[in-house]
């Protein structure tokens, strides 16, 4: 009796931005869901039992047991870290006579349905014009693939499925138990897997004529396949544009992934020869950003013309923008001119009145890096205790800098939070940009310049440099003290950020070292200097 295992666990990161939001294997095409197009040609060709491996996304597949009796689900959490070999791996013990898919595959005839007399392994290929990028296969005169290479040009291709009996899947789960922990070998592709035992595992080719068999390697493949795809993709993120923008979904086009962000994902598109930015919230912003917060500084910004480049922003995250052509990041050490427009425009921000009413919250840099140490410490160990002669000093610092800072007259203000070198952009005619807003808050103006102070390893004369462009002229004594005692305070909330998106296992950036070096750097320079000691 044959069986199917469905391969559904990767994350197909060429369909962003449609699979921010559900595995590539659910999309809708022609008016049918991929993975249950290929169930139900599996049930048509007899097959009773059907194993999905899920890794991405797994719980939006978790209806099919339910709709499928021949559906039994099986998860690969070490999907994100290894290749569909592993996938493969996981299922091992369900390998017999055995059809091998992948969820997002789209066959226009039924490939399980071929006879077989001879119950022959095979793997499915067709003849590739021009360059492609699946592995090609060479055949002997009997029809066996007797070697392959990763990609080709003018020759056949592996692509869809495959069979493997018993006797090869045997074979094939042997390699694999013997081999899964070598170096290297997680990672693979099956198919690649299947190349370095070729001369042990005997594949003959069944060629499938041309247009029967789809992969669809990006989104345009796959609109040019199916021209209503966008009409049907049931994407919260395509009526955002289309509500915003006042279009239909086929007025969109050349979409493409900006970026992978620190927090969020964003990707460019067109609609009617305009060019525009779509941000989607990513997945560990809950436990970093105050929407309200930002909803409002991202409007007031855009209002006082630091950053009009914004459409329309929600409360949920998302965010619709023109696109900055040509937008660069600015180079405050090497241009005076970027460095004093990036002053006035933290000056302007500051200045923004904020009603009670707004849903504003304080950003408190202490009281922010604690939560964020506290999470972060379910990975890292325990992280408070690790790093308690640090957070005594901070505590000590902490209150008397907030009384200074009224004693001084500075009240809380709007301010960025995140103020450094890649958050400012500059186009071909100087017009400059101050973006991302996610970290906004009410907070002391102090902050923002020591957001950029605390994140390089800045000399003296730098950071005097900086502070005095920001000041507009030279520092008294008691400025002095307060906007170096800002600088370990800031840079104890990038160095818990740090912490935090290591534990998560995000990118912790370039400035979690040398957050960590400003805050052992300017400590103890700033107790001393408000008469404190953290010894007594």
């Amino acid at each position: 009796m044959r069986n199917a295992i469905i391969l559904a666990a990767g994350k197909s990161n060429r369909f962003a931005p449609f699979t921010y939001e559900k595995p590539k294997g659910l999309f809708r095409v022609k008016d049918e869901i991929l993975i249950e197009r290929q169930i139900n040609q599996l049930v048509e060709a007899g097959v009773e039992q059907i194993v999905i491996v899920l890794g991405y996304m797994k719980e939006k597949f978790f209806y099919l047991e339910q709709k499928f009796p021949q559906v039994k689900l099986i998860v690969n959490n070490e999907f994100g870290k290894k290749g569909n070999i592993y996938t493969l791996y996981t299922a091992r013990e369900y390998l017999e006579d055995t059809f091998i898919c992948c969820a997002d595959h789209y066959f226009t005839e039924n490939p399980f349905t071929y006879e077989n007399p001879d119950n022959h392994s095979w793997r499915a290929c067709t003849y590739e014009e021009g360059p492609f990028r699946e592995f090609a296969a060479k055949v002997s005169d009997a029809g066996i693939i007797t070697s392959t290479t990763v990609g080709g040009t003018n020759s056949l291709a592996q692509v869809g499925c495959a069979y493997m009996n018993s006797s090869f899947s045997a074979k094939f789960k042997e390699l694999m138990e013997a081999e899964m922990d070598a170096f290297g070998v997680a990672s693979m592709f099956w198919e690649e897997f299947y190349q370095k035992h070729i001369e042990e595992l005997t594949f003959y080719c069944r060629k499938f004529p041309s247009g029967v068999i789809f992969e669809f390697d990006n989104i345009d493949d796959l609109r040019t396949f199916d021209s209503d795809f966008l009409l049907n993709v049931d994407s919260e993120i395509i009526d955002n544009i289309c509500n915003t923008l006042k279009c239909n979904p086929n007025d969109i086009s050349n979409i493409a992934v900006i970026s992978a962000g620190l927090t969020n994902v964003s990707f460019g598109f067109d609609v009617k020869n305009v060019r525009y930015v779509y941000r989607h919230p990513g997945g560990t912003a809950g436990n970093l950003i105050n929407r309200k917060s930002e909803l409002f500084s991202q409007l007031a910004a855009r209002d006082i013309g630091i950053d009009d480049s914004v459409i329309d922003i929600s409360i949920t995250g998302w965010k619709i923008s023109y696109y900055v052509k040509d937008a660069k990041n600015c180079d405050f050490e090497k241009y005076d001119d970027q460095l004093e427009r990036g002053m006035e425009m933290l000056h302007q921000l500051h200045a923004v009145e904020v009603p009670e009413d707004a849903g504003v919250k304080i950003f408190d840099d202490v009281a922010e890096a604690k939560k964020l140490i506290e999470i972060a410490s379910a990975t890292k160990g325990h992280l408070a205790v690790e790093f308690a002669d640090i957070i005594k000093k901070i505590d000590l610092l902490y209150p008397a800098v907030k009384e200074d800072a009224k004693r001084l007259g500075h009240g809380l203000v709007i301010c960025h939070n995140d103020t450094y070198e890649p958050n400012y952009l500059y186009n071909d005619e100087g017009k400059m940009y101050l973006i991302d807003w996610e970290y906004t808050g009410l907070n002391y103006e102090a902050n923002d310049i020591a957001c950029i102070l605390c994140r390089y390893d800045w000399t003296d004369e730098q950071i005097e440099r900086y502070l005095k462009a920001y000041l507009g002229h030279e520092m008294s004594e008691d400025e002095r003290r307060y906007y170096y005692a800002f600088i370990p305070i800031c840079a104890f909330y990038w160095f818990g950020w740090g912490l935090y998106k290591g534990s998560v296992g995000d990118d912790d950036s370039f400035f979690f070292l040398p957050a960590y070096r400003n805050l052992i750097r300017f400590i103890d320079q700033a107790l001393e200097s408000y008469g404190l000691d953290a010894n007594q």
